[in-house]
């Protein structure tokens, strides 16, 4: 009875419950009643607990992790896991199709190993944590989708990034354990208007905020004289422009397209000031 007294008191300080009796005749717990916040929580654990994504989420990191705390039992039975403690999410136990769909699921990202008799379907019941696998548990992750999605992102093919003389070739070239490999070469620094028209391509991508993208657009368009063929301003006005664009992309999350551009805009300084 303490645990319920200090679940009860803990619920209370949170203000969504509140006592409106003593003890019960029966079992001896408080009389309570839910406030209009501890309503509101119990709605919205209602509706995460049908979440199909959040219960497949669950699905997969428990199984993990179970199959990792029971690794010594040989062979290991999924059907364990049916009858542990680590089948509930928020109170309602997991269906055994979900745990097939979660078996499957990290099966296929090579997590797990399912082999031998059938559990459900096709999905097999004898279970076993690969080595990547293993390095998650250990890792601590707690989003497995994340932790896939940045897999996938490692093994995506090399990425080889040239500027040369205004002019952008994005070449692919094989697999490599990293996502982008960034190769920027600038033969020649970019003239102002060239400068100008690779930062207009590339800025939507930079993840800026929208005041601060208007702003290196419209310093962009300025560099490039307001879109008027052979109207370049002059160079002191050139050089401030430069600048402020540089100010505008130290403020963008540091990507492959923001390197990019720094580095062009440092070598348009350079030229400028016969560097």
């Amino acid at each position: 009875m303490s645990a319920v007294r200090l679940l009860v008191d803990h619920l209370c300080a949170e203000e969504l419950i509140e006592t409106v009796g003593g003890p019960g005749a029966v079992t001896g717990a408080p009389v309570v009643t839910l406030r209009a916040a501890g309503a509101e929580r119990a709605r919205w654990l209602q509706a995460l607990r049908a979440n199909a994504a959040e219960r497949t989420r669950h699905a997969a990191r428990a199984v993990l992790h179970w199959i990792h705390a029971n690794t010594h039992r040989q062979p290991l039975r999924i059907s364990g896991f049916l009858d542990s403690p680590d089948v509930f999410f928020l109170g309602d136990a997991l269906s055994r199709s979900e745990v097939a769909r979660a078996l499957t699921y990290l099966a296929d990202e090579e997590l797990i190993t399912c082999e031998g008799p059938p559990f459900h379907h096709d999905v097999g019941s004898h279970v076993a944590l690969t080595s990547q696998g293993v390095a998650v548990v250990l890792a601590g992750v707690t989003d497995i989708g994340a932790y896939v999605a940045q897999q996938r992102e490692y093994r995506r093919p090399a990425q080889h990034t040239h500027i040369e003389a205004g002019t952008i070739e994005n070449l692919t070239q094989g697999d490599s354990d990293h996502s982008v490999h960034t190769s920027i070469e600038m033969h020649t620094a970019l003239q102002p208007a060239g400068l100008a028209s690779l930062i207009t391509e590339l800025a939507p991508a930079l993840d800026l905020d929208p005041e601060a993208l208007a702003d290196l657009l419209r310093s962009a368009n300025a560099l490039a004289g307001g879109g008027v063929p052979d109207d370049e301003p002059p160079p002191d006005r050139q050089r401030g422009l430069m600048e402020r664009i540089r100010g505008c992309l130290t403020s963008a999350p540091d990507t492959v397209g923001r390197q990019l551009l720094m580095d062009a805009v440092g070598q348009a300084l350079g030229r400028m000031l016969g560097g």
